[in-house]
């Protein structure tokens, strides 16, 4: 149930004093705060403020990398489409080449579109 405390997790977070200071993105809270204490929210509503403010936190931080899988896959999809325009480029350069009886060029524009 309870994990071992390290020294890292006693670090006290300006999150509260200053929720719009740089580099509180992707801070996450120690394991202790996440531990079920019965009636902590019910005497206190700093508390409830607290667990609120840190859900959304990281909901946002969730939503942020969701979004940042979509574009990965998109711009994964965008080079490759990239290298096929490409390639026919290049095979559009071989067929000039070839009716011009340039081998050389055509050699080069095949090897080319073969990247």
């Amino acid at each position: 149930k309870y994990l071992p405390l390290e020294k890292e997790h006693l670090k006290t977070s300006t999150a509260v004093a200053d929720p719009n200071a740089r580099s509180q993105r992707n801070t996450t809270l120690a394991w202790f705060w996440s531990l079920d204490v019965q009636g902590d929210t019910s005497r206190n509503d700093w508390m409830t403020e607290f667990y609120q403010v840190n859900w959304l936190r990281t909901k946002a931080l969730c939503d942020c990398w969701n979004e940042e899988v979509i574009l990965v896959e998109h711009e994964m999809q965008w080079t490759i489409n990239f290298f096929k325009h490409k390639a026919k480029q290049w095979l559009a350069h071989m067929d000039n080449a070839a009716l011009n009886e340039m081998t050389g060029h055509a050699c080069y524009a095949t090897r080319q579109s073969q990247i």
